[in-house]
């Protein structure tokens, strides 16, 4: 095997490792067992955001004109993912403060970032549209109740259209869950609605389903992804966007959603978008009720900005691009302070978790994490970064004893962004 080095051209200075913590799942039923859990977007080191709160004016950051539609390589999607909202209960990862919710939604405004729909955006990604440099795709999963009631009053206010990712077995009305006549309330003032599948399955389902043989997983597929594209169309109309529960895809799901009519598929791994996205594994910021940061992160454009006439320009062929999501993106630009790297290998096949190893630049092989259950990969810098460039290297064996490996790269802002309280 053979390892890339790149020598660090100044002191390193220490820093607190970041901590990562699991969300709990995603399934709205409790008791059940856990799920793929989403990546958490990172966070500066030491695991404490540098930006105020979002409600705080000092947040909002100036930026150049916003208001006017650009060429489609120059936009940038953040598309945030958010389930279950309360002043009341205690919050957890899928459960938001509604408070909190309509700080947030003020903060995109004052922002002035463009709140698109999701024909918008589908018209960006799969046909001409142009729209301003920096816009925001808002999403919301499962079906609870307390959208209506808590998010749904806030949106609406604010004129924002939003995306309901739903599953159709969620739709009973019962305990927590909304019914179709809010959904279709909801419709009448800007909502779009996905399949989030009929049952919202845990993994184990699934590969004990691949494990039986084509005949069983595909059966599968048709129930799970072509029953709630019918059953959701007969409720509503029309669909054409997919979201895979608790972030679980295959390549056969990714093969199999065209056929049924989805357009587009949206993951749990965090990044902004861009025309160049695929569009069957558009990642998406699922915004935790216990971690505001992640929101602050979706909503940080800075970088962006900064890097559209700096290095990157002229930096030569662009990276290549891993057949599985990683973060942070190819060819993206991440802050010096970036607390994690990832990959989540869940859709390549017979995989064998021990042999996956992680190189970095600069920092050799390193430690990864490795989640045998969900193939995900994380590994968190120790210090901050002042190379310009890293390029990461996964490499993993096969069940066949076949070595495989891919790589990408991703840049680094020359100088940490902070901002003054």
């Amino acid at each position: 095997m053979r390892y890339f080095f790149t020598t660090l051209w100044i002191a390193l200075i220490p820093c607190a490792w970041a901590q990562y913590f699991e969300p709990p799942p995603i399934n709205p039923d409790p008791s059940s067992e856990v799920s793929v859990r989403p990546v958490p977007a990172p966070q500066p080191a030491g695991g404490k955001s540098e930006q105020p709160a979002p409600n705080d004016p000092a947040a909002v950051t100036e930026l150049p004109d916003n208001s006017s539609p650009v060429p489609r390589e120059k936009t940038r999607v953040a598309v945030l993912g958010y389930h279950n909202f309360s002043d009341t209960k205690p919050v957890s990862e899928m459960l938001m403060r509604t408070s909190e919710f309509r700080q947030q939604m003020e903060y995109i405004h004052k922002a002035g970032l463009r709140v698109i729909s999701m024909k918008e955006f589908l018209d960006w990604r799969l046909g001409n549209l142009q729209l301003p440099p920096r816009c925001v795709l808002i999403t919301l999963d499962d079906g609870w109740r307390s959208v209506y009631t808590d998010a749904f009053p806030i949106l609406k206010e604010y004129g924002y259209p939003f995306t309901l990712f739903l599953y159709t077995k969620y739709l009973s009305g019962r305990g927590d869950s909304m019914t179709p006549e809010m959904v279709r309330e909801m419709q009448a003032h800007g909502a779009t609605i996905g399949s989030h599948s009929t049952s919202h399955l845990y993994p184990r389902f699934w590969k004990r389903a691949q494990a039986a043989g084509d005949k069983a997983y595909n059966d599968l597929m048709d129930v799970e992804m072509g029953g709630s594209f019918k059953r959701l169309g007969e409720l509503f109309g029309p669909i054409n966007t997919y979201c895979y529960p608790g972030g679980y895809v295959t390549p056969q799901m990714i093969e199999r959603l065209p056929g049924y009519g989805f357009v587009a598929a949206f993951t749990v791994i965090p990044g902004k978008v861009d025309c160049t996205e695929d569009v069957f594994q558009v990642h998406r910021y699922m915004v935790f009720g216990t971690d505001s940061s992640i929101f602050h992160h979706a909503v940080d454009f800075r970088q962006l900005s900064s890097a559209a006439g700096g290095d990157r320009k002229n930096a030569g062929a662009p990276s290549p691009v891993p057949p599985f999501p990683v973060y942070p993106l190819p060819n993206s630009v991440a802050p010096s302070d970036i607390s994690l790297i990832s990959a989540q290998l869940s859709g390549m096949t017979n995989v064998e978790p021990n042999s996956i190893q992680m190189q970095v630049s600069g920092f050799g092989r390193v430690p990864a994490k490795v989640d045998s259950s969900t193939l995900s990969v994380q590994w968190s810098p120790p210090l901050r970064i002042y190379l310009p460039r890293l390029t990461v290297r996964l490499s993993w064996k096969t069940t066949d004893g076949s070595s495989h490996s891919a790589e990408w790269f991703f840049y680094v802002e020359s100088e940490p962004q902070i901002q003054s309280s």
